[in-house]
């Protein structure tokens, strides 16, 4: 069932920050992981704003349901502007966003004091982290708040694959706002709680360049800001990334100038990634050698 309420709504209407946080370049961008916070929250709210009961019991149904399940895949579909679960969804974050959304009370005192400017919004490869993410990414943009959200491929279905497309994701953003003059933070909170550790490596990364790490203490109940300790890759494994380049390469080359032991360790370790019967170096420790 779909709704043309939203193609109709005013979005300053949404966010107390409308008009605060603007469109130019520079700023803080903010890197966030994004679970299902948003489709959880929204039956408990939903008596408050009168949502009809098929429709708690959808969102209900979305927040149990496996990935890959139908239910699962109705909430994808869903993701956008004029899907009256969409719509119902948004109004339920504007009426008190820093309940409905764990990733808005992480950053709620950077809201409030006007310091964001940019949000990544990274989604798992599911329909309900991607329906929360771009609900989430309508309600920030409707403040003035430059907004991109990305379903990451794999995240949440396949440990290994997920996991490393979460790095090259978070790097690639990283890269892109700091080539613009951002500063960029990454807001630990969302998603599951290994991505959270993923995300963590990303900001330690000796090269990437996050100036700051934070997320809400399960126990004080209050955002925390995790120190960024500089880390790097061994110096071996930086010179095969940089020599390999950007490029695919066939994998029995690669082999040939660089070796079987240290191909296998790059594989095994997941600097490198095979596509069919070549290889490429990922994005992100290619960010860390200076070549992107």
């Amino acid at each position: 069932m779909s709704s043309q309420r939203g193609c109709d709504r005013n979005a300053n209407d949404l966010s107390p920050y409308a008009g605060v946080a603007g469109m130019s370049r520079g700023g803080i961008a903010h890197i966030v992981t994004v679970g299902t916070s948003v489709i959880r929250n929204v039956p408990v709210l939903a008596p408050r704003l009168g949502l009809p009961d098929e429709l708690v019991e959808k969102f209900r149904r979305w927040a149990q349901a496996p990935p890959r399940s139908p239910e699962d895949a109705e909430a994808g579909r869903s993701a956008s502007p004029g899907c009256e679960e969409f719509e119902r969804a948004l109004d339920v974050l504007a009426s008190d966003p820093y309940v409905v959304s764990a990733e808005l009370n992480a950053m709620k005192r950077y809201l409030e004091a006007r310091m964001v400017d940019a949000a990544v919004l990274l989604a798992s490869d599911t329909g309900a982290s991607e329906f929360s993410a771009r609900v989430l990414g309508e309600y920030l943009s409707s403040g003035g708040i430059r907004v991109e959200v990305h379903r990451v491929r794999d995240l949440g279905l396949d440990f290994h694959s997920g996991l490393l497309n979460l790095i090259d994701a978070a790097a690639a953003a990283i890269t892109k706002y700091r080539r613009e003059g951002y500063r960029v933070w990454i807001n630990l909170t969302g998603g599951f709680k290994l991505e959270t550790a993923i995300l963590y490596l990303a900001a330690c990364l000796s090269r990437m360049g996050v100036e700051r790490a934070y997320y809400i203490h399960e126990t004080m109940k209050d955002t925390v800001e995790a120190p960024v300790i500089p880390v790097k890759l061994e110096d071996y494994l930086l010179d095969v990334a940089r020599a390999l380049g950007t490029g695919e390469a066939p994998a029995d080359e690669v082999r040939a100038r660089i070796g079987s032991r240290v191909l296998d360790e790059l594989l095994r370790r997941g600097i490198a990634e095979r596509v069919g019967t070549s290889v490429r170096v990922r994005k992100w420790v290619l960010h860390l050698a200076g070549g992107l």
